[in-house]
């Protein structure tokens, strides 16, 4: 079972010009996990758009924005004994959401916490996030989240990635952790359940659906 010092497994409610609210997109979005193998840009845009979400409306992250996600996507959920967060396409589904569910202002706002995480990086280590160990974008996320106070303290999700309030940090975890378990890799390899009838073992890892993530 993946453990990572990043995440423990434990509203808006508006349209973009239409009867489904980007809450639903999301729900919907985890109802059908496992759509595909590997997220793509086009894989995950089609994925958004089935589940009632919008097209692409704005150009999606630039080639360096894009380096820079995929990094610390895998220092979030790292590979393993199963694929890690870049292996599963993580940061092509990120990047769908930026480019069409976001509204504008989140857009920017996300877009501006990948520059301010770069800026971080080359200030203590003189290199762009992209460019540091995964020990070093691992202490740069650590002082993120420690420097990131969240007063609403909900077990949600779809709450907190909605949530206006919720600090940079902690919308880049769980949209990583969102497009981690929405992926056939997280879904059907990080995630299993074992029936019953079965041999009795008395203690044993249990894996299930990651509905909540524990801040």
């Amino acid at each position: 079972m993946r453990s990572s010092m990043f995440f423990r497994r434990s509203p808006d409610v508006d349209a973009d010009g239409g009867g489904v609210s980007r809450r639903d997109v999301l729900a919907a979005l985890l109802a059908g996990a496992a759509v595909t193998a590997t997220w793509t840009t086009s894989s995950a845009i089609a994925a958004i758009e089935a589940a009632g979400g919008p097209a692409a409306k704005r150009p999606g992250l630039s080639a360096d924005e894009m380096a820079l996600l995929s990094a610390a996507a895998q220092v979030i959920v790292p590979a393993t004994d199963t694929p890690g967060a870049q292996e599963a396409g993580v940061p092509h589904f990120v990047g769908a959401l930026v480019a069409g569910w976001m509204n504008d202002d989140e857009a920017a706002l996300f877009r501006k916490g990948l520059a301010d995480l770069d800026a971080s990086a080359r200030a203590r280590y003189q290199r762009g996030y992209a460019a540091c160990t995964p020990e070093q974008g691992a202490e740069l996320l650590q002082a993120l989240r420690a420097a990131s106070p969240y007063g609403g303290r909900t077990f949600s999700l779809t709450d907190r990635i909605l949530d206006p309030k919720a600090p940079f940090y902690l919308r880049l975890r769980d949209l990583v952790v969102l497009g981690y378990f929405t992926s056939e890799a997280g879904s059907n390899q990080e995630l299993r359940y074992l029936p019953v009838p079965g041999k009795f073992e008395s203690n044993v890892d249990i894996k299930t659906w990651p509905y909540q993530v524990v801040i």
